[in-house]
This record gives C-alpha cells, structure tokens and sequence, in this order.
C-alpha cells in the first residue's frame, strides 16, 4: 500500500500481483482529503485491518509534518522577513509591485490571527 499526493487529495493505493501480467498491478482502494484526511465509513468498509492500520499510521504522520512545518515556518519568519525587506529595496519593477501586493492580504491576517490571540497589541 502507498499514498500518492494529488492536489487537496491523497489517493491511497493498493498493489495486488498479478499472475497474467507477472507483475504488480495498481488500485486506487480510496481518496483522504488533505486538508482533513479522515477515514470514512466507505473507505473502511474497504481496508483490511493492516491497511487500515497503515492508513491510520500515515494520517498521524502527515499531521505531524505539517504540525513541523507550520512551527518552522514561525521561527524563521523573522529572517525570512529581514531577507524579503533587502531584497524589496532593491526592487522597483511590476514583479516587485506584484508581490508586494499578494504579501500585504497575508501579512494583514497574520497580524489579526496575533491580536485575536492577545499575542501583540
């Protein structure tokens, strides 16, 4: 069994042998959204007890990944910060005015995500 990342979806994969072919052959057993991998009754009905196991042990996984990097992203965004400021003032063109443009929305609910959770003031 493996998972294969598509999008907002992971498709979860099951390889049978095949004795016509001599070779392994691919199913898709079920999809996990990505933004909230569950497992549905409809994907249960599907797994073995292994598979399930297999499955539960990849959506802890993937939470904890993405729990990683969340918190790295955090405690280098200071830097990151500092390294986006030298290179703006160096930057006058569209591509700059671009980016400018598309940062200020996300910088704005970064600054309102910290005030909600009396973080700043």
């Amino acid at each position: 069994m493996h998972f294969r990342e598509r999008d907002q979806i992971v498709q979860i994969i099951r390889t049978k042998y095949d004795a016509e072919l001599k070779r392994g052959k691919n199913e898709i057993v079920g999809r996990l959204a990505k933004a909230n991998p569950k497992i549905t009754g409809e994907l249960e009905a599907t797994l073995t007890k292994e598979e399930r196991k297999e499955v539960e042990t990849w959506i802890e996984g993937y939470a904890k990944v993405l729990q990683l990097k969340r918190e790295l992203a955090v405690r280098t965004l200071g830097e990151q910060l500092t390294l986006a400021e030298e290179w703006f003032t160096d930057q006058k063109g569209d591509d700059a005015r671009f980016l400018a443009a598309s940062l200020v929305p996300a910088w704005l609910r970064l600054r309102a995500a910290l005030k909600k959770n009396d973080l700043v003031e």
